[in-house]
């Protein structure tokens, strides 16, 4: 598998190192670096620094491979909630 690790029966999304899209607040994309990967969990690295050297633990289902991605997700939550 090019993208994809396999642990036993578990698929990993994302390996150490990789860059990853973080959507915030529904508006925000914000740019990071997974750390580490277990149980379904990622721990990112926000690339603007303001973490420090800590990391955020989000669910792999929150990040997105690309920025294009995580602006579809954005622009979907705006027109979602045009309305409102």
């Amino acid at each position: 598998m090019d993208q994809e690790t396999c642990i036993g029966d578990n698929l990993k999304r994302f390996n150490e190192g990789d860059v990853v899209y973080f959507v915030s607040s529904s508006i925000f994309i914000k740019k990071a670096t997974v750390i580490r990967n277990a149980g379904g969990f990622c721990t990112i690295r926000f690339s603007d620094g303001n973490c420090g050297t800590s990391g955020t633990r989000v669910r792999e289902s929150k990040l997105y491979r690309t920025e294009e991605e995580a602006k579809k997700v954005v622009e979907q939550h705006q027109n979602a909630n045009k309305w409102r």
